[in-house]
């Protein structure tokens, strides 16, 4: 019964087409150490830019709704709600295919282990955008952020250890209680378990948009560096592992390390966004950024490929990719 369920289902990559993306606009100041406002202009750019390429649902808390409006494409629609922050990528419900009708799954959300409170109107989020986007939605209890999972649309998910098996998600869950799991509401046939995230990602504890991607069935991208970068063992342990699983493997350099206060900060060229004919690639600053760039725009040949600052985004502990999610078409 369980193998007939799966084969029902079936998750659709981020490069398919899209309906719209969603994104909440900055509202916790106290994450935003250079100004709420900055944050929020940063948003923008990114959501002015994605508007362009396809339709746009931002959240907004009422009191930040006039200054949203002034700032945003007037294309993009404005859901007044209330809500605690601004990482979508982690509070919007996943799309999966199931009997060819698209169906939004409600995860559980517990504040990336209790560590930000509060949180309890963030777990709101996943409900009020199935209502809005008129999707036949489903309550999954268990937590679940969608930084932690990533689909090549073929029925492989990657994901890390670090955080699908923190006891501060899930407790009492094994891995393998959650690989079957994930089977059934996903409907996946394999799952891809790196060990870690990248250094620095404290936040998420090691969520995969930060260190690993599918650019397409068949092709994993990530990052590499020297011996001396505290990344080196988890990128030598990473490589290994998608060697065994079969995947082809594309690197680039990852940034220059970078820290605040003797914490090293978890930038990452992974944390990008795929829209419809746009890929969004962040960029720091660094040495590598142009290197960076190249590599991932050759591996999305398809689309128009633009780089975007996103060290203000950084400030707030994530990425591109952290303040989007996609809605499958």
């Amino acid at each position: 019964m369980l193998q007939d369920l799966e084969t029902t289902k079936r998750w659709p990559a981020e490069w398919e087409p899209h309906a719209r993306t969603w994104m909440a606009f900055p509202c916790r100041e106290e994450i935003w150490s250079n100004g709420l406002e900055t944050a929020q202009l940063a948003f923008c750019q990114i959501a002015n830019l994605i508007s362009e390429y396809e339709p746009l649902s931002m959240l907004v808390n009422k009191e930040h709704k006039l200054f949203a409006t002034k700032k945003l494409n007037s294309e993009i629609d404005l859901i007044e709600m209330a809500f605690d922050d601004s990482w979508t990528r982690d509070t919007a419900p996943i799309w999966i295919r199931e009997e060819k009708q698209l169906v939004a799954l409600d995860f559980e959300f517990n504040g990336w282990g209790n560590k930000f409170f509060p949180y309890n109107q963030d777990q709101k989020i996943g409900q009020r955008i199935i209502e809005q986007s008129h999707s036949k939605g489903r309550k999954v209890d268990f937590v679940l952020e969608g930084g932690s999972v990533h689909s090549n649309g073929a029925g492989k998910v990657l994901t890390t250890k670090e955080c699908l098996l923190n006891k501060n998600r899930n407790p009492g869950y094994s891995q393998h209680e959650i690989e079957s799991l994930l089977r059934s509401e996903i409907g996946i046939a394999e799952i891809i378990w790196l060990e870690k995230g990248i250094r620095g990602d404290l936040d998420t504890d090691g969520h995969i948009d930060n260190i690993a991607c599918f650019t397409d069935e068949n092709t994993i991208l990530s990052q590499r560096c020297n011996s001396m970068s505290e990344n080196y063992e988890i990128y030598q342990a990473n490589r290994s592992s998608i060697s065994e699983y079969g995947f082809e493997l594309v690197e680039v350099e990852e940034p220059q390390a970078r820290y605040v206060q003797n914490s090293r900060e978890p930038l990452s060229y992974i944390n990008f966004y795929i829209a419809n004919d746009l890929v969004v690639i962040p960029q720091f600053g660094c040495k590598q950024d142009d290197a960076a760039f190249r590599i991932i725009s050759e591996l999305f040949a398809d689309r128009k490929a633009i780089a975007i600052d996103a060290n203000e985004i950084l400030v707030g502990g994530g990425g591109i990719h952290c303040i989007t999610m996609q809605q499958p078409a």
